[in-house]
């Protein structure tokens, strides 16, 4: 890293700064790196890799190794097809260990609640939060976590951090969604079901990629089939426009939900006048049977 007068190639800005290189030699400044690293990771997360990323970070928190950084990208070229050089690998993983440390100081915090409550039952309990864990649960996060998690934390884990920052915005501002959550065969990065509205939060690749973006326009359909909309941001704007984009989307959350409470009512009430009346028809059908008898009786 070096000292310089620079205009980021990306923003433009001129800062008496540090900067930085990508892979193309490129400089650009500190945000737009940082913005480069975090769509890598978005890139590594859609080739189904952010777990062997996470993993390897988990296990090596305390120092990670020079060597194995370089391990670790030819399993990515080789296994997952992501091409990817030491360095930007080692920006990504720097990202993830600021996770991972908060995340060990959870299960401090866990263990030492743990100890005070004293519990002798044989519950199964999440690592970071002693939640209890249903079994069905507990086996679950053993086989594809390693230890026990609740559900909350599953999806935490294996969120994006941009993704994380919206949630806990939303969250914030009493808006029910979920993290990660499945949806056929795809992970919905955060979902308002009450509103009917998926979230996606995306990098450059998803509008630069025409493969990519085909899967992402046939995952919206398949939502829209199913009654719910997809509002995709990319990651600057998470990052540049947070608090305006979870306050817009709070409100339009309490718009949607008002409507469909309102269609479910009025859905309801449609319904019941659809209902045939029973004494009605009854009371019709008496009429008709007296008519015909005189008919009958009045034959010539």
């Amino acid at each position: 890293m070096e000292i310089k007068i620079f205009n980021c190639k990306r923003c433009e800005k001129k800062l008496w700064t540090s900067y930085h290189k990508l892979p193309d030699n490129t400089v650009v400044c500190n945000d737009c790196y940082t913005q480069y690293l975090m769509q890598t990771l978005d890139e590594i997360n859609d080739k189904q890799a952010y777990d062997i990323i996470y993993n390897f970070v988990e296990k090596y928190v305390k120092k990670i190794p020079p060597d194995m950084i370089g391990d670790l990208a030819r399993l990515l070229k080789i296994k997952y097809n992501i091409t990817i050089d030491v360095v930007t690998l080692s920006g990504i993983l720097n990202i993830l260990k600021s996770k991972v440390e908060k995340e060990e100081n959870l299960k401090k915090l866990a263990r030492f609640e743990r100890d005070l409550i004293k519990d002798s039952s044989k519950d199964h309990l999440c690592d970071i939060c002693n939640v209890k864990l249903p079994k069905s649960e507990f086996d679950y996060s053993m086989e594809h976590f390693g230890r026990p998690l609740c559900l909350t934390h599953q999806r935490e884990k294996r969120a994006s951090p941009h993704a994380l920052k919206l949630y806990d915005a939303l969250k914030k501002r009493g808006v029910e969604c979920e993290l990660e959550s499945f949806d056929s065969n795809n992970y919905i990065d955060i979902s308002i079901k009450n509103a009917k509205l998926y979230i996606g939060i995306d990098g450059e690749h998803h509008y630069l990629d025409p493969e990519q973006l085909h899967l992402d326009l046939i995952m919206d359909e398949e939502s829209q089939k199913k009654g719910f909309a997809t509002k995709r941001y990319a990651l600057r704007e998470i990052d540049e426009k947070l608090e305006g984009i979870a306050d817009t989307l709070t409100e339009v959350v309490k718009q949607r939900v008002k409507k469909f409470q309102k269609d479910k009512i009025f859905g309801l009430k449609e319904t019941d006048q659809n209902i045939p009346n029973t004494d009605e028809k009854q009371d019709k059908k008496n009429t008709t049977d007296y008519n015909k008898k005189d008919v009958i009786n009045n034959k010539p």
